[in-house]
């Protein structure tokens, strides 16, 4: 991989170290009157970070096609331009979601925790100051802020966002062996997973759901990461204690990270050295995984679903949700290959650019204005294509991931920035550009390709 990097490109890298860490140490005079220069120490420390950026590039990548190595380039430096060193409020260095969007002056929950999935093997340090940056907020009950930003007065409070923290402690951990890492985020990590079943699980069933802390249920969409879904429509908000609401629905891609969250917790519960404990969390998402079988699951659509808390029906809006659970490796083979033939219907999520976020035959699928009722976002194609893996549909999942890569507007092409979202019809790129979460989710899918596809 080092020696297919353009000098060029090696520059832009030293100029975004340059700008983001040694600038961070200089004095504004200094830059201004030239004093940083190639000989410099600061920049010398600066090229070899990054060289040693690139040969822990080389591991994740392991593709040889000279268009795979030039997105995975625009990735790794699209993460690297949205990167904020400590300022203000912000007590770590993190990401940002697009620096090209005045509103994305902070970091997100949701966003962080992707990042540092993706970073992890990468530059370990930014991926671990990325969930420290979040947990520097986390309150008495447990609780993570949605988002957080150099004037904290800011901070959103008023919903966090899908847990999936210890997902991101546990590949930082699978990469560098930071023992210390995950002794320091444990007891954190343990709170915030508890929180949801003290303030998100109305009926205390065992099943959670998104909510708020105001009563807004503008706020608990957000929650879910889900701004504007379609299988929201109808939601309404129930009080749980004095400062909790819940939609009224049981959310499977909730209930789904939460058991994917446990069996990460576990497996950090035994780096920590506590094996009883960890034998508990496992216990625990052996329920969790039972009661998503039992209520989620729905014969007649082969698809999993949220649930109407009052009625327990299944609300029946064919989303990228009803596939988490074969991500979080739930489905049992029958099911995992009746979910694969909705993926691969041309029309439903198999179009153009695969994964639409309600499925194109929905009378309100909507793309060109819709936000996630409609546009592919590339963190729900990544969980659709990793779960097909873990169920042994490779082919399915890279030929889907082809047709992302091919007919997303620009996404091959070096000048072209990552857009936050895609047209499922068109290809055209929608929203921000230069966009984190979307560099991310590429690099984790290239990461685990099949090699020698292209």
């Amino acid at each position: 991989m080092v020696n297919k990097i353009t000098s060029s490109f090696l520059t832009l890298i030293l100029l975004v170290s340059f700008n983001f860490q040694i600038k961070a140490q200089t004095s504004n005079s200094d830059i201004q009157a030239g004093k940083l220069n190639h000989n410099s120490v600061q920049f010398l420390n600066a090229k070899a970070k990054w060289q040693n950026f690139y040969r822990n590039t080389n591991a994740i990548i392991g593709l040889s096609s000279d268009s795979i190595y030039g997105l995975a380039d625009k990735c790794i430096f699209t993460l690297l331009n949205n990167r904020q060193v400590p300022i203000g409020g912000l007590k770590h260095e993190g990401v940002f979601p697009s620096y090209s969007y005045k509103d994305f002056n902070g970091f997100w929950a949701w966003d962080s925790w992707k990042h540092a999935f993706a970073l992890a093997g990468i530059d370990s340090e930014l991926a671990k100051n990325s969930i420290r940056s979040m947990f520097d907020y986390q309150d008495e009950f447990g609780m993570v802020a949605d988002c957080i930003f150099p004037d904290s007065s800011e901070n959103n409070w008023r919903n966090t966002k899908p847990p999936l923290a210890a997902w991101a402690v546990l590949e930082i951990y699978r990469q560098k062996l930071d023992t210390a890492f995950v002794v320091e985020m444990f007891p954190k990590l343990i709170k915030y997973h508890n929180w949801w079943y003290l303030h998100r699980d109305h009926n205390n069933n065992g099943l959670c759901e998104y909510g708020s802390t105001d009563g807004t249920l503008l706020a608990a969409k957000w929650e879910s990461g889900w701004d504007n879904a379609v299988r929201f429509d109808s939601a309404k908000l129930l009080q749980n204690n004095e400062k909790a609401w819940s939609m009224n629905q049981e959310s499977v891609d909730l209930n789904s990270y939460l058991y994917v969250e446990k069996k990460c917790l576990a497996g950090l519960a035994k780096v920590c050295g506590r094996n009883s404990l960890a034998d508990s969390i496992e216990v625990d998402a052996i329920k969790l995984a039972a009661l998503i079988q039992k209520f989620m699951w729905d014969d007649v659509q082969g698809f999993y679903f949220d649930i109407d808390i009052d009625t327990k029906k299944h609300i029946r809006v064919l989303e990228p949700s009803g596939w988490i659970p074969l991500w979080a490796g739930i489905a049992n083979k029958e099911q995992a290959k009746l979910i694969r033939d909705h993926i691969m219907n041309p029309s439903e999520f198999n179009t153009y650019v695969p994964f639409p976020t309600v499925a194109a035959n929905n009378s309100r699928f909507n793309p060109e204005k819709g936000y996630w009722r409609g546009p592919v976002w590339l963190d729900q194609a990544y969980f659709a294509i990793n779960g097909l893996r873990k169920y042994g549909y490779n082919n399915e999942a890279d030929s889907l991931m082809v047709k992302i890569f091919r007919n997303c507007e620009g996404l091959l092409d070096p000048n072209k920035p990552i857009r936050e979202n895609y047209h499922p019809l068109t290809g055209k790129g929608l929203n921000a550009e230069h966009f984190s979460w979307s560099a991310a989710h590429i690099l984790m899918m290239i990461r685990e390709s099949s090699p020698n596809k292209y």
